[in-house]
């Protein structure tokens, strides 16, 4: 099993050093990956995402912390997520710069979702009015009347506030929050592990802001293989918690497959020891792998027993 580290944002060029790391220390055809990110770029989370699906037959994404954005872009790639206590996602909508303000971002979805408010309160607007005149003039005034002075009213109040959008800016907008969702479905094709496809509209575009906490059991309802970190998994990620906890301000990958052994030594892939390779004697053989001989003790006289050896602590 290899096992590399990713923990930091996600930029064009990062991709590509990743890429590099990852062709060149390639040993297994299963592979582990820790994500620790606030996102970014979705290209690169895409880049990643679909070379370690061309190169390996399974890839576990194990979120210890943070991993949002991109981040969730890129665990949709995953055919397995491992979530630790503290791990989360988040949604997959696009982060786009504020009109006439470079610096501070805004979710794709503001826009989308304030003209979609607008028009609601426009519509419920008229309909209120148009009742209001017909039962307060006693049905003396007739149903057109009323919806022309509804009309009238509603096109006073709420004309200034749609003069105010630029459709340019709403389409561009639109077409950046296709961006996530179109990569995810993509990326999902290979192992499919999310449940549906309202499992992919949910991450893009339902959920109230871009921080939401999509923790393990959130992420159960999105997608089908999702479980609890192993004792291996979690001292992998006691070894590195500096950094996959909460990204760092510093791009931080590294390939730590001989971490990841040493962890998992002597546990199976559902946390428990494994007696064939830690418990009775260690030696994986019948019988307990009775190797006193081969160390220079004497052999068990048959008919008694042998003392089995302890096993040793996964924690």
């Amino acid at each position: 099993m290899d096992a590399f580290l990713y923990s930091g944002s996600m930029e064009r060029g990062s991709d590509l050093k990743f890429i590099k790391m990852v062709s060149g220390e390639k040993k297994s055809d299963d592979v582990t990956l820790i994500l620790c990110t606030l996102g970014g770029n979705p290209d690169a989370a895409y880049k990643i995402g679909a070379y370690l699906q061309a190169r390996y037959n399974s890839v576990t994404v194990v979120v210890p912390g943070l991993c949002k954005s991109a981040g969730t872009l890129l665990a949709i790639a995953a055919s397995e997520l491992v979530f630790s206590p503290y791990g989360e996602l988040g949604p997959l909508d696009v982060q786009m710069s504020k009109q006439d303000n470079l610096v501070s971002l805004e979710s794709g979805l503001n826009i989308i979702e304030a003209l979609s408010t607008v028009e609601d309160r426009a519509r419920e607007t008229f309909h209120t009015t148009v009742a209001e005149v017909i039962s307060g003039s006693g049905g003396v005034v007739s149903f057109a009347t009323a919806a022309q002075c509804s009309a009238e009213l509603v096109e006073s109040m709420y004309a200034p506030v749609f003069a105010q959008i630029d459709p340019e800016e709403v389409g561009s907008r639109s077409r950046a929050m296709r961006i996530g969702e179109d990569y995810g479905k993509r990326l999902n094709r290979k192992f499919e592990n999310l449940r549906n496809q309202n499992s992919m509209i949910a991450l893009s575009r339902s959920y109230p802001s871009h921080g939401f906490v999509i923790d393990m059991t959130e992420a159960q309802h999105l997608f089908k293989r999702v479980r609890e970190a192993t004792e291996a998994e979690k001292n992998l990620v006691d070894k590195v918690e500096d950094c996959c906890r909460f990204p760092p301000s510093q791009l931080k990958i590294e390939c730590i497959t001989d971490e990841f052994a040493f962890a998992g030594k002597g546990v199976t892939g559902d946390g428990k020891t494994d007696s064939a390779s830690a418990g009775e004697g260690g030696s994986g053989k019948p019988n307990g792998g009775n190797s006193s001989a081969a160390n220079g003790e004497n052999p068990v006289p048959p008919g008694k027993k042998h003392t089995k050896a302890s096993s040793p602590k996964t924690g």
